[in-house]
């Protein structure tokens, strides 16, 4: 690992201590070096407060003038709820800027790289692209295509069951606290009223920081049973609840006044259609959502080809014939032909296996973001 791939890592590890709080922000980090010191490090810690750049810049004082910044994006170039951090690193006098990823955002696109290469600073891009497309991949999705970021995750015995007797968890607590750091790179979680009803999780991050408020809240919930005195209600969380439509509008309007969000879709089946949901989803504003079961959910998520990304944990034994399977459709979901999914990742974590499956557009993001820096924008 060479000096910018060094100090580009640091930044992306820094961006990941504001995981769960930025939202509908990237995660950012800046570190600035000065003859081979680093001088300044900063990271953006939650929506609405100073971009990493300015932290890192502040640290740094004078011995910014002629250094390098290093950051996992590209730097911004517009006002927001702060100033351009263009501005910020020009007048600094920082000489050299190394980033991982153009930010896709239409405002920027090259176009923050641009503008400090015409005040006279070495721009270099690309450098640990991968790990920084990684870190913000549901915000680059949202920001590329305008619709959510989703991912299915399921936990799985080898048989593919999603539970067995005698067992609370499938997996083991190394698994668990994983899946609460998705939960804080997501801006919600979703479960169908099933798992409610059977599990009663709470659906936090605890297990990755406890610090982290919820994410939002989502529940699949065609008849609308939720029960109104639930405990998630009344404390402020967001709560939303997807009901078919004609639901009794006395009980919408009680739970509604306990703070729940009551939205309802089009019928499909015994269910809500999933295509209206993800276009509900985009216009509550909301970039991510981490898909956590049910099996009839799930079933009903893979057919319609929704998830970006598949997420799927294996416990080392089976659950039987008897336990529920994560699939009960016989046909196989029409998008899911030969090389739909990639596999992207896998390691073992504890005595559990991770495979992570990614739809093929994804692995294309890389390329998008790397053209912007060759069209500065446009």
């Amino acid at each position: 690992m060479n000096d910018d791939e060094k100090y580009v890592a640091r930044a992306v590890e820094l961006a990941g201590r504001a995981m769960g709080r930025t939202f509908p922000n990237p995660l950012v980090g800046a570190v600035i070096v000065s003859r081979g010191e680093v001088v300044g490090e900063g990271y953006h810690e939650r929506a609405g407060m100073p971009h990493a750049e300015v932290g890192a810049i502040a640290g740094a004082g004078e011995r910014a003038r002629g250094a390098t910044l290093y950051l996992n994006l590209e730097p911004c170039c517009h006002y927001g709820k702060t100033p351009p951090c263009t501005d910020a690193i020009l007048g600094a006098g920082i000489s050299r800027v190394v980033f991982g990823i153009h930010d896709p955002d239409v405002k920027m696109r090259g176009r923050g790289a641009a503008l400090l290469r015409e005040g006279g600073v070495e721009v270099k891009a690309g450098v640990l692209a991968a790990e920084s497309l990684e870190l913000n991949m549901p915000y680059v999705h949202w920001k590329l295509t305008g619709r959510p970021f989703v991912a299915l995750k399921l936990a799985l015995t080898l048989d593919g069951r999603l539970s067995a007797a005698g067992r609370r968890w499938v997996t083991g607590v190394g698994s668990r606290e994983y899946v609460h750091r998705l939960r804080a790179a997501m801006e919600a979680v979703a479960v169908g009223s099933g798992t409610l009803k059977a599990d009663d999780p709470q659906l936090d991050r605890r297990l990755f920081d406890d610090s982290l408020p919820p994410p939002a809240r989502i529940v699949f919930d065609s008849r609308l049973s939720f029960p109104e005195s639930h405990r998630w209600l009344g404390g402020g969380a967001k709560v939303l609840l997807f009901c078919a439509a004609g639901a009794d509008p006395g009980k919408k309007k009680r739970l509604e006044e306990r703070g729940a969000g009551v939205y309802e879709l089009p019928r499909d089946g015994g269910g809500v259609d999933l295509d209206s949901w993800v276009d509900a989803i985009a216009g509550l504003g909301i970039s991510s959502v981490l898909v956590e079961g049910g099996g009839r959910l799930a079933a009903s998520m893979m057919r319609t080809g929704i998830p970006d990304r598949l997420v799927l944990f294996h416990a080392p034994f089976f659950g039987g014939p008897e336990a529920p399977g994560w699939y009960g459709d016989a046909a196989q979901p029409p998008w899911l032909g030969e090389g739909a999914l990639k596999l992207t990742r896998c390691e073992r974590i504890g005595d559990d296996s991770l495979a992570v499956y990614d739809r093929e557009y994804l692995l294309g993001y890389g390329d998008k973001l790397a053209l912007m820096g060759l069209t500065g924008g446009e």
